[in-house]
């Protein structure tokens, strides 16, 4: 099992140059931890999206039923102090957003308590840094 951050997630429902290789992750290991908030980080991506103009109204009801759907089978990494010191941690070693060090804190919990395995999917590469300094191992692999 792997802890997914949400940029890692949203190409799942809106396409993106890394659509194709997150769903083959996805594929391969459907069985995922994430946040608490990464059900409403995707929704605010997708509904976005609808805002700027890139989707239709009945694409956006698709994609919000199909990220219902699929979060229904999502293990959750609740709110925590763990957490909360945690993304506070990091925020201020790593210089992270508030929603960014919430997810990361989140993966680090799960992975100190052996719940999952310490593989955090990501693909925003300023918290792909943060957690390479932490002791996690990103997938994909961070590029030069």
């Amino acid at each position: 099992m792997r802890f997914w951050d949400t940029s890692a997630l949203v190409p799942l429902f809106v396409s993106e140059a890394a659509s194709e290789t997150m769903a083959q992750l996805y594929r391969a290991d459907p069985q995922i931890a994430v946040a608490w908030t990464a059900a409403i980080e995707c929704t605010s991506a997708c509904v976005r999206q609808h805002r700027e103009g890139r989707l239709t109204d009945a694409h956006l009801a698709q994609l919000l039923a199909r990220l219902d759907a699929f979060s229904r089978s999502w293990n959750l990494a609740e709110p925590s102090t763990d957490v909360r010191v945690g993304a506070q941690r990091l925020v201020a070693r790593h210089g992270l957003r508030a929603g960014d060090a919430i997810q990361l804190a989140s993966a680090m919990a799960t992975a100190a308590f052996g719940a999952v395995a310490s593989e955090f999917v990501c693909l925003d590469r300023r918290v792909m840094l943060a957690a390479t300094a932490e002791g996690l191992r990103v997938v994909p692999e961070l590029s030069a």
